[in-house]
């Protein structure tokens, strides 16, 4: 049955990324991304992206597909790469309703509350949510990614219904799953391979799910044993890195990154207490079993970041994806039984609660986003003047604005070696930048920052 109320909230939520995705300015690796690899040359047809990524790969890092995608789309343009982002960010939607329920539905048929609850999710619990959605290079490396992967493991979760369907290009699929990102090529290598155990020890273990593991393990393995990612090691090696105080961090940051998701994570234990309450585990062994996998992917996914060198907050976004499927599946399991989990005022109130805060922060978020506009008219302007005077190192104004979680400034710095700094330099085919302030650190991060101030400088200059 036609769902009109869900299908006119998909489409707000798919209008209202497509604008922000589509206002906000191009920051430090999207100007990258727009070059050929190794040149100061604006990528201006597929081979040139081809060439690009073969060299990436044994530069700077082994995510082809990801990196891939983002050129394509950068190449398109910002019209084109924000519909992208709009439409991928409905399919997530869809998709981890599907890989909650286990059920082929057609995408307009989704009932309401699924629906809300997963978007409520993840614009409450996704970490660096402006970055991850509608910084475009991030978003390849994070949603659109992430999408994908959890599209290619659908057949593994509806093998859980003892679904007899045979699946091709598993195998290729595979691989590009597994190469798309460091921590979900890990996750989805592990806990499947453990479902496949699980499906040989019960003597159901299918061709089609071999090829799709071996697929992910190859492409994992394309991706971690890449010669940019162990240039890039080597990098960080020269710069005094020292893993076991890094380690520390890093699980602080595991922690925070449970802590920003207590919301599901609660959610998804109150739902398995009302599951084990009712004596399901018998009548809905495969929701029980698809939460397990779900979470398992998700908690997988995060917790091998403590041994990244790098674990940024955007990286906890899978876990939220995740983590909301396996609450969908442990929701549908009582649903099928006529077992409401909220009552209908006790929803109304959650409702009510979230548009307030979505009201407060989307608006501010937007506002934000408008600042880091005018912001970006003003940089373009300076720039231009100053290599008009002949000018090849330039100094870039102070910004009005800086990130939150809702939206990313990937802003240049004082110093000219900055990562942002460089590549800006690139493609503006000068010197260098700098310009004459850096913001202040802020004991919180920007990612706890759910409303920000914008209007004033950042910074003051010495």
């Amino acid at each position: 049955m036609f769902q009109l109320k869900t299908n006119i909230y998909l489409l707000f939520w798919f209008s209202f990324i497509a604008i922000f995705a589509f206002l906000i300015p191009y920051y430090s690796n999207d100007y990258r991304y727009q070059l050929i690899e190794g040149t100061e040359d604006m990528v201006s047809s597929l081979w040139d992206i081809c060439v690009s990524q073969y060299r990436h790969y044994f530069t700077w890092g082994g995510r082809t597909p990801p990196h891939f995608l983002a050129q394509c789309l950068l190449w398109g343009g910002k019209v084109v790469s924000s519909l992208a982002t709009a439409l991928c960010y409905i399919s997530l939607i869809y998709i981890i309703y599907l890989m909650g329920t286990g059920k082929k539905i057609s995408p307009f048929k989704m009932p309401f509350v699924p629906v809300v609850f997963i978007s409520i999710g993840l614009w409450l619990c996704m970490r660096s949510f402006g970055e991850v959605v509608f910084m475009l290079v991030t978003s390849c490396n994070y949603l659109f990614t992430s999408t994908f992967i959890i599209l290619y493991l659908l057949p593994f979760r509806f093998s859980l219904n003892e679904e007899r369907a045979k699946h091709g290009m598993m195998f290729v699929l595979g691989i590009i799953a597994g190469w798309c990102n460091e921590n979900t090529g890990f996750a989805i290598c592990a806990v499947t391979g453990l479902l496949c155990l699980y499906k040989l020890f019960r003597h159901e273990l299918t061709i089609w799910q071999t090829a799709g593991l071996i697929g992910m393990g190859i492409g994992f393995l394309v991706l971690a044993l890449s010669p940019g990612n162990a240039a890039r090691y080597d990098s960080m090696a020269q710069n005094n890195f020292n893993y076991f105080t890094h380690l520390i961090n890093t699980v602080q940051i595991f922690l925070i990154s449970l802590i920003e998701n207590l919301p599901v994570i609660l959610c998804y234990v109150y739902f398995y207490v009302l599951f084990k309450k009712n004596n399901l585990k018998e009548k809905c062994t495969s929701e029980l079993y698809a939460s397990y996998y779900c979470f398992a992917l998700g908690f997988i996914s995060l917790a091998i970041m403590i041994f990244s060198p790098n674990f940024p907050g955007r990286s906890a976004a899978p876990f939220t994806m995740f983590v909301l499927a396996a609450n969908v599946a442990l929701y549908a399991a009582l649903k099928k039984h006529s077992i409401n989990p909220l009552k209908s005022s006790y929803k109304m109130t959650i409702y009510a609660l979230f548009f307030v805060f979505f009201a407060v922060t989307s608006t501010n978020a937007f506002g934000a986003l408008l600042q880091a506009r005018a912001d970006q008219v003003e940089l373009e302007k300076s720039i231009a003047e100053q290599i008009s005077q002949g000018k090849k190192d330039l100094e870039v104004p102070i910004m009005h604005v800086q990130s939150g979680r809702y939206i990313f400034i990937g802003a240049m710095k004082v110093s000219k070696e900055n990562f942002a700094n460089q590549i800006a330099a690139r493609y503006y085919h000068v010197n260098s930048f700098t310009k004459a302030c850096d913001l202040t650190p802020s004991f919180i991060h920007f990612d706890l920052k759910y409303v920000i101030s914008y209007g004033e400088p950042v910074c003051k200059p010495h």
